[in-house]
């Protein structure tokens, strides 16, 4: 005999009937899904771990290749060779053209410098007496005695002037690949240095640079050796310091005071 079951509870067994698939299928995902504290508690995959770091090695420099100065190699130091030629032929070419762009031509004479090194001087012959000055042939000379200052000081003033480009546009040329600036640099500072301390010696040729300067230029002899000196020095300083600014201003005002002097006259 059938016995009638509730309505009540035909319509919740009919809600299971439908609702069972749903449940069997959220089941397994919660099986194959993990649970947050099961992924935490999890170790990490293999492929997203990071790489141990390095052990370190004591035979590695530390420090960067661009911070560190470059070896001298026998083409490096023809190349360096190379760069004091030049600035050494820049020297006497500055002479020679002030020389000719002032309307004089100029003479060529042998001298020893310090006593034993043979060289040449490129003289103007020049000859300045109560403001007049006068060329080698009697013909007067029209820049007077500021002009004889530049051409007697140009050698010294160039090369000034090709450090200033040299440390302006190559700050840290030290550490730079740069043999040929090197020795343009290295030339022009010791030519300076060895000028003043042969000319404070009393061995400097008598058509030196410096002597010529203070005797047919007029430039105080004292003042201007200083000025070239510690011109020179401080070129050296900021070629080691190139992050000193104010030495370079200073030096750029120094510079500037030596071609000013020509004014002053």
């Amino acid at each position: 005999m059938k016995r009638n079951l509730p309505a009540e509870f035909r319509r919740r067994l009919a809600a299971l009937v439908f609702l069972a698939p749903a449940l069997a299928a959220g089941s397994t995902v919660a099986e194959e899904t993990p649970l947050p504290e099961a992924r935490q508690a999890s170790p990490p995959a293999a492929e997203s771990a990071p790489p141990a770091p390095l052990a370190p090695d004591l035979h590695v420099a530390t420090a960067p290749p661009e911070l560190t100065p470059r070896q001298f190699t026998w083409r490096s130091a023809a190349i360096f060779a190379g760069g004091a030629i030049t600035a050494l032929a820049a020297h006497e070419s500055c002479h020679l053209i002030t020389n000719l762009a002032m309307g004089n031509r100029p003479g060529f004479e042998s001298v020893t410098f310090l006593g034993f090194i043979p060289y040449f001087a490129i003289v103007p012959s020049i000859h300045c007496r109560d403001g007049a000055c006068t060329k080698h042939n009697g013909q007067p000379f029209w820049p007077g005695r500021p002009g004889l200052y530049t051409i007697v000081s140009a050698g010294i003033q160039c090369q000034q002037y090709e450090d200033e480009v040299i440390l302006t546009r190559r700050p840290g040329l030290r550490m730079d690949n740069a043999p040929f600036r090197k020795g343009m640099l290295a030339f022009n500072t010791l030519l300076s240095i060895g000028y003043v301390l042969a000319n404070w010696a009393g061995v400097e040729p008598t058509d030196g640079d410096i002597r010529g300067i203070h005797r047919d230029g007029g430039a105080p002899r004292l003042l201007l050796s200083s000025m070239i000196f510690g011109i020179a020095a401080v070129d050296i300083a900021r070629y080691y310091y190139p992050h000193a600014r104010w030495l370079a201003w200073l030096n750029r005002v120094a510079k500037f005071s030596v071609t000013g002097i020509a004014f002053a006259m």
